[in-house]
């Protein structure tokens, strides 16, 4: 490997103390290049550098991230000596005669306050490493930075150099986006509008909003595009190896919306001579194809051991990565729509001031509903909470699966016996290696509400008792106990392959349309969300001794059971509701709520007046106004959390497999409409702000969420 030219890092700190309680305006900037340890005393804060400030990468070489992060790293402690909670930044400040591509500086950052910054480039961030942080009176924090070349640095990097200042700013007072305090926007939903662009007054903000028009739904937000990057690999080790037969293709293709390589005229054989130039996914699997690292093959070895097994080298190969292109940041902020009351404000993308502290909590503003008031989702305990920190919990939309009435938010079992009006259908739900009973006929429990086998019964594979099953044996739950009982019994009618048969349903369940839309009884995730609003906001207050539940309007959450396809209430054929056709199929998301029946509130004069307390969850179109999108990962908008969880929007109740779907957000971002009532995945709850609340402090940031009152 060249040796790569010395890349010497310049260490400075910046300190920066604005106190606005009566304590003397301090400013440093020194640059040190001590060996020994060195302190900083300005206005509140005193730095300390142990050992030495001065960071050099001399002789500096392409590394590994493990053994860039063995190197010694670049100590300093932060205490607040003053009386006051101090805020400070860490930044990094460059040299404008840095010649270095950044995106081969390699670092990583600890505190001993458990802040990690993982392993990153710096093009990962713009001029701030560390967003403000608190630090009280005597309180020290000591952080530890590390620095490297990235071991994918080329032949580019030669005679280049990269200085650069570590940038340490404190203040005695949170930062904020002072724009709407400065311009007398009090009221939150005034300052979320004309804080979109600055505007001058809030009509001319919403000229500007709606000037943007409807998005493209079927795309995600923020839309980032990839580009290709190559670079040579040479290691005599082998750049990849394996002891079976790659995957290798004659050419590829490149997805710039992707990022993804796919591999085109493939085969999976043996590595020879004329598979020299080919590509590979450097996968021994003869179905993966896709992959987001290409090799090209240039050269390789084979080597073969005592027993014959040969380990095949690629020594020399051109590799294919990607890196992104473009973001684009003009599809995020607030759109226009219209919502049942009137014209709704919502945010789409990668949105970063819809932050709000409240009761305790952090939440996520999703919009402006059309009456004013501010429809936002729970998000944790911290701005930087994810995954299952940014839910109250998990549970089942509803424990019960086996019957349209429970995609419902609340629904009714108004249930007759359905043994002639089901429709046959191919039924999937079991495994093909497992011995199951089937007899000669049923009887249904009124008891229990349960079918079981009656008669004589035989047992055994559906591979191998099929055929004697449909002719003296039709009956079966599909179970591996001859006096099993379940919910919905199957006459078989035929043999399709081992995994799957034709059988027409026998189902004790709604009468009809009409009774799947009659609230009586509360889902699962309803008795959850009320449980956990019943503690945490009707009884609790703020320092005024306000309850925190006369802050919240009552406003509609729209649990859509509104029909595309099917009946409605029997279990075959399948039933699609209006929001799998909207979302999956159309790509078309609405704010208005179709049925008076699905309209959920507190008080009837605006809906149902189902509701107990005045929140719910967010609705799949609201996730896919926000950015999401059916099938298409995104984990950039603002709604993606690294955690499966629960919409309010039903999806279809699957015949195939007999139970109801409702849809989720997946962990990857997208919309997922296939999810079993009865799975235990995330709570996320909703709830309203009234039109009236004031900001008394922050600017929707993460660092300085919204902090309201009310008149």
């Amino acid at each position: 490997m060249l040796r790569k030219k010395a890349i010497v890092l310049s260490i400075s700190i910046v300190l920066l103390c604005l106190c606005t309680l009566g304590i003397t305006l301090g400013y440093l900037t020194k640059t040190m290049f001590g060996k020994k340890e060195v302190s900083v005393v300005t206005g509140t804060l005193k730095v300390d550098f142990e050992d030495s400030n001065f960071l050099s990468l001399d002789n500096a070489t392409p590394m590994s991230d493990r053994k860039g992060q063995e190197l010694e790293p670049y100590t300093f402690t932060i205490t607040n000596t003053g009386n006051i909670t101090a805020y400070y930044q860490i930044g990094f400040e460059e040299d404008p005669g840095n010649t270095l591509n950044t995106r081969y500086v390699k670092m990583r950052m600890i505190g001993d306050n458990g802040y990690d910054s993982d392993i990153m480039s710096r093009d990962n961030f713009q001029e701030i490493l560390l967003n403000e942080q608190a630090l009280e009176v005597n309180e020290t924090v000591t952080y530890q930075l590390w620095l490297w070349l990235d071991e994918d640095a080329d032949n580019s990097v030669q005679g280049t150099i990269y200085q650069s200042k570590v940038v340490v700013n404190a203040q005695s007072s949170p930062y904020e986006n002072r724009y709407c305090y400065e311009n007398g926007f009090t009221n939150l939903n005034d300052c979320m509008l004309v804080m979109e662009k600055e505007s001058g007054s809030v009509e001319e903000a919403k000229e500007m909003i709606a000037s943007k028009g409807t998005p493209d739904f079927s795309k995600i937000a923020p839309e980032v595009s990839y580009q290709e990057v190559t670079t040579n690999m040479n290691n005599e080790n082998g750049v990849i190896t394996t002891t079976q037969h790659f995957t290798l293709g004659k050419g590829y293709t490149f997805d710039e919306s992707t990022g993804m390589f796919t591999l085109t005229d493939y085969h999976n054989n043996p590595l020879t001579e004329e598979y020299l130039d080919y590509y590979t996914c450097g996968s021994t699997a003869g179905t993966t194809t896709t992959c987001s690292i290409m090799y090209q093959i240039k050269e390789f070895t084979t080597t073969t051991d005592s027993s014959g097994n040969i380990t095949y080298r690629v020594t020399k190969a051109v590799r294919h990565t990607m890196e992104e292109s473009e973001t684009s940041v003009a599809n995020s902020g607030l759109y226009a729509a219209v919502d049942d009351n009137g014209t709704s404000y919502y945010y789409r993308g990668a949105v970063k001031n819809n932050y709000v502290s409240f009761a305790g909590y952090i939440w996520r503003i999703i919009r402006i509903n059309g009456d004013g008031s501010i429809r936002m989702i729970y998000s944790g305990t911290s701005p930087s909470a994810t995954g299952s920190e940014t839910s109250i919990g998990s549970s089942a939309y509803n424990s019960k699966y086996w019957d349209p009435t429970y995609i419902g938010y609340k629904y009714s079992e108004n249930f007759s016996l359905h043994e002639n009006e089901n429709a046959a259908i191919s039924y999937t739900n079991f495994q093909e290696n497992t011995n199951y009973y089937f007899g000669e006929g049923y009887a249904f429990d009124e008891n229990s509400k349960t079918f079981h086998l009656t008669g004589n019964t035989i047992q055994g594979k559906w591979s191998e008792v099929g055929e004697e099953a449909i002719s003296s044996y039709p009956y079966t739950c599909f179970s591996t106990s001859s006096t099993g009982t379940c919910n919905i019994i199957l006459q078989v009618t035929r043999y399709t392959n081992a995994y799957t048969a034709v059988a027409k349903p026998i189902s004790y369940s709604s009468i009809d349309y009409n009774s799947i839309l009659q609230n009586t009884t509360d889902s699962t995730i309803k008795d959850k969300i009320d449980a956990w609003y019943a503690e945490n906001l009707l009884s609790k207050t703020d320092e005024e001794g306000n309850k925190w539940s006369s802050y919240l309007s009552d406003e509609v959450f729209c649990n859509d059971r509104s029909l595309h396809s099917g009946s409605g209430y029997l279990v075959s054929p399948i039933t699609y509701f209006s929001a799998y056709n909207r979302l999956a199929n159309e790509k078309n998301p609405t704010l208005k709520c179709i049925q008076d029946s699905d309209r959920f509130t507190v008080d009837s004069e605006n809906g149902n007046g189902e509701l107990d307390y005045p929140i719910g969850l967010i609705t799949i179109d609201e996730v896919s106004m926000a950015g999401g999108v059916y099938s298409t990962i995104n984990t950039r908008y603002y709604l993606y959390t690294e955690q499966s969880y629960w919409t309010l929007s039903p999806c279809c109740f699957n015949s195939t497999y007999m139970y109801g779907n409702a849809w989720r957000v997946l962990s990857t971002g997208y919309l997922h409409p296939w999810s079993n009532t009865a799975a235990s995945l995330g709570i996320r709850p909703v709830i309203n702000l009234r039109p009236d609340v004031q900001i008394t402090s922050g600017d929707g940031s993460a660092a300085h969420p919204f902090v309201v009152t009310y008149n």
